[in-house]
């Protein structure tokens, strides 16, 4: 029995450190932003050395073609061409060498670089700027990252931090502390990373950049609240419970052009997306004809029809200005309005279609309150954008305009935290001419702002 006994803690304390080692062995990544998506590569560790995958790291910005000859990997990208050899430090790209700090390694058929060099690789590649932070391993390319500022004031005291692109940040309240996370915006040190103000409400703020994104926190000596405006631009932490500073200081108060902006005394009941812009045109009908014009066309259509009707409208964009899908979710999160619709425009079917989030519903035990990844953020209000989905068709059938429902998979809606509905207009007959007919364009109109007038009492009274 002793001997058994032995056997069983031997093997307990194996099973103990392999779990261990498990939970130790938590992968490493580079977080990568770029102008057109932010995301991470997996990093590989090889004789002390970080190592990421050339294709993981250059796919998601622009076209890829590699192939391996005998020890050679040989790859184009968006047209520029490199080459590198497995165990080699030297490299060739576009027709220039270089060396790298560690050898080219060919793993399985795939190619790694040290991750120290991405920066200097990227900008050799692309032909675009790119620059490394090695201890919080974040990588940026395009010369995507920005600086905040930060002015404390007074009466009531407050610190405002402004950014130059809208943020949403995970926001956690301690005593005697705030602490902003920004995980997916490329937000980068003002050249100040501790401030020490000595203030009755503000003792201290330091910034630091980390694996998990930038960190900003504040040190307070007093109850502090957080709140956020200029459509995500600015956010402001307060002392105590005062309110976000009155009407009459135009340096604090959201501006015309901000996708958020909105009158000081109309909160607005819904906030209207026109779907793509500046270089991403959306779908192409004719050379005269981009869905991105269509779309902002409605848009403004559709604006003038609610406020005639006393609804408080807000635009994402009102010029041909490219917004990513974050941007977009932060505008409508960040606007206090109780309605998202996203307008699209396209040439297949006829008529009108109607599209919720292709999300789970809330989890027994989960509610709005609970933590939830941005990408699952539209889960609490499933139920009323479903509402308004119904509504809105409701209108279109009574007007004679063909009509389908759906959910999908169609950004930004699954990070929206009010009901949010995407509303894609066709043509009833086979021209696509006429998507910009004014008639055709207000008969469309008509239709969904009696809906959304409908549904302003339904909407606010479960806010």
């Amino acid at each position: 029995m002793p001997k058994d006994h032995a056997i069983i803690v031997r093997v307990a304390a194996l099973l103990l450190l392999l779990l261990t080692a498990g939970f130790a062995a938590e992968p490493r990544r580079v977080e990568v932003y770029a102008p057109q998506s932010s995301y991470q590569v997996d990093i590989l560790v090889r004789e002390g050395v970080d190592y990421v995958g050339l294709t993981d790291l250059l796919e998601p910005l622009g076209r890829v073609e590699s192939r391996v000859e005998g020890k050679k990997l040989k790859l184009t990208f968006n047209g520029a061409e490199a080459e590198f050899e497995d165990g080699k430090r030297q490299f060739r790209a576009r027709g220039v060498s270089g060396d790298l700090p560690s050898k080219f390694l060919l793993v399985d058929g795939r190619g790694y670089i040290p991750a120290a060099v991405t920066a200097r690789l990227l900008t050799r590649v692309s032909d675009q700027p790119a620059e490394f932070h090695a201890n919080p391993r974040r990588l940026f390319v395009g010369g995507v990252q920005f600086r905040y500022t930060a002015e404390l004031r007074h009466s009531p005291s407050r610190l405002v931090l402004a950014f130059p692109a809208p943020v949403n940040p995970s926001t956690l309240i301690e005593r005697g502390r705030v602490r902003l996370l920004f995980r997916r915006e490329p937000l980068v040190s003002n050249g100040t990373d501790y401030v020490s103000y000595g203030d009755p409400f503000l003792a201290s703020t330091t910034f630091a950049e980390t694996s998990d994104g930038a960190e900003f926190v504040a040190s307070t000596l007093q109850q502090a609240t957080v709140s956020m405006g200029d459509g995500g631009r600015t956010i402001t932490i307060l002392a105590g419970s005062a309110a976000a500073p009155a009407a009459g200081n135009p340096a604090e108060q959201p501006q015309a052009s901000s996708p958020a902006a909105h009158a000081a005394h109309a909160r607005p009941f819904v906030i209207l997306d026109a779907a793509h812009g500046g270089s991403e045109t959306g779908a192409i009908f004719s050379p005269t004809l981009q869905e991105k014009a269509i779309n902002l066309a409605l848009a403004k259509r559709l604006q003038k029809e609610l406020e005639t009707r006393g609804i408080p409208v807000v635009l994402t964009r009102i010029a041909d200005n490219l917004l990513t899908w974050d941007q977009r979710a932060v505008s409508a999160n960040t606007s206090h309005a109780s309605l998202y619709i996203a307008l699209h425009a396209s040439t297949s079917g006829h008529g009108v279609r109607l599209y919720t989030a292709m999300i789970p519903t809330l989890q027994p035990g989960q509610s709005s309150r609970s933590f939830l990844p941005w990408e699952l953020a539209q889960s609490p209000f499933l139920p009323q954008s479903n509402i308004a989905a119904t509504a809105l068709a409701a209108e279109c059938n009574s007007a004679s305009l063909p009509v389908r429902t759906s959910s999908a998979p169609l950004r930004p809606l699954n990070s929206v935290t009010v009901a949010a509905v995407a509303v894609e207009v066709a043509p009833l007959g086979s021209s696509a001419d006429e998507l910009s007919a004014a008639e055709y364009q207000q008969k469309v109109v008509n239709a969904l702002a009696t809906a959304i007038v409908s549904l302003r009492s339904k909407l606010e009274a479960g806010q």
